[in-house]
């Protein structure tokens, strides 16, 4: 704006001139015309020749860790920048890139940004805006570095002893007759060696006999696959920022995800509008926080049409955990029609009264002890570890 008020003046400044052939006037002109191309020129440079570079250190984090990030801005040219402005459009909660900074002559500066992760999800990290001007204040020059990336930061997970007692833990559990790719105690039998086998499947003896590579098969263990069912209805949330029941919702099935990877079961999870097939492994944990890093409750789907709508994913024998702030009765349904299908039902019950909700959870609580699903209930600021380590009523 300042630069455009001083063109207009040297306009008039110019037609003085010419109309009155005034000799001061045209002194003023000259140096009025000097200060306005020295001062875009400043402005042009300063912004130029620059070298931005951003190393991000940890692309994968959990609430209650950091993001570590390191920022060097580069001066390429002989010219010092006096005055830079750099302005951070990240979207990364409490992160501090944002300064104001000069380069000397062919200078750097760097720095090293650690950024406390307080909420799940998945951030973008940049681009940088660098702004320049000259010493006047007349213009004023942006740049956009394109530099930046992703990065996602996962729900907390809260270490937990123990869940119920599962399908598959008592003595005589019966194998699945299903072949896997995961070496299990259970050894079915042996076949030729194909690429890509590894090589702590080969059966050495049964090798030495055929005169060719044998490698053992695996049948899946007794163990049951367990199945998070996790109630994001945008319609029964309640509470806000991180005393919501969304955020208590995915924590939980964070925790719960990586119990039961721990013990070797085959995990998947089941939201609205979202579902991640069974599988074990690191691998799988992984992909389980990748998912409920950025889910959110944006479907108004209930609880019970989700439960039927997904029935073909529950093997006999399988379990179910399902994990919902919801009040309503009719998802009890659900729950009797997958024990009648073989599958054993858990829930865990998110006292939406403490979360700001209106209505009690007392009904629900009974109506599932009749029905005889084991029930945990959490409230607002319990802790995850004791609240999940018995349900209710189950004496030590």
């Amino acid at each position: 704006m300042k630069g455009i008020l001083v063109a207009v003046l040297t306009f008039l400044v110019l037609a003085t001139a010419l109309s009155t052939g005034w000799e001061l006037m045209y002194r003023l002109l000259y140096t009025m015309a000097g200060v306005l191309v020295v001062s875009f020129m400043w402005a042009w440079v300063n912004v130029r020749w620059l070298w931005f570079r951003h190393e991000i250190k940890t692309t994968r984090a959990q609430v209650g860790g950091c993001i570590e990030e390191v920022l060097s801005l580069e001066n390429t040219s002989w010219l010092p920048k006096l005055w830079l402005e750099i302005r951070d459009q990240s979207n990364l909660i409490g992160r501090r890139g944002n300064r104001v900074l000069s380069l000397g002559s062919l200078a750097r500066h760097r720095v090293s940004l650690v950024t406390p992760c307080t909420v799940r999800g998945e951030y973008t990290l940049g681009p940088v805006t660098v702004i320049s001007g000259d010493p006047f204040g007349l213009f004023q020059r942006r740049r956009q570095l394109d530099v930046g990336g992703t990065v996602l930061v996962y729900p907390p997970i809260t270490p937990l002893s123990f869940f119920g007692r599962l399908p598959g833990e008592l003595p005589g559990g019966s194998v699945q007759r299903q072949r896997t790719h995961f070496v299990t105690p259970n050894a079915s039998g042996v076949r030729e060696y194909q690429p890509g086998d590894a090589l702590a499947r080969i059966h050495w003896l049964s090798s030495a006999r055929q005169n060719r590579l044998m490698v053992k098969e695996f049948e899946l263990d007794p163990l049951s696959d367990a199945w998070l069912i996790l109630d994001l209805d945008s319609e029964v949330q309640v509470g806000s920022d991180q005393d919501s029941t969304e955020e208590t919702t995915v924590s939980i099935g964070a925790t719960l995800a990586n119990y039961f990877l721990a013990e070797q079961r085959e995990v998947g999870i089941i939201t609205q509008g979202r579902a991640l097939a069974a599988d074990r492994g690191q691998r799988q944990l992984h992909k389980a926080l990748d998912l409920l890093a950025v889910i959110h409750s944006s479907s108004s789907i209930p609880l019970e049409q989700l439960v039927l709508s997904e029935e073909n994913r529950f093997a006999r024998g399988a379990t179910a955990v399902i994990v919902t702030p919801s009040t309503d009765e009719r998802w009890l349904s659900a729950c009797r029609f997958l024990a009648a299908r073989g599958v054993t039902v858990f829930a865990v019950l998110l006292e939406a009264s403490t979360f700001g909700g209106k209505e009690p959870s007392l009904l629900l609580v009974s109506s599932l002890a009749a029905s005889g699903v084991p029930t945990y209930l959490v409230k607002r600021g319990d802790d995850l570890g004791t609240a999940l380590a018995r349900p209710m009523g189950a004496t030590r």
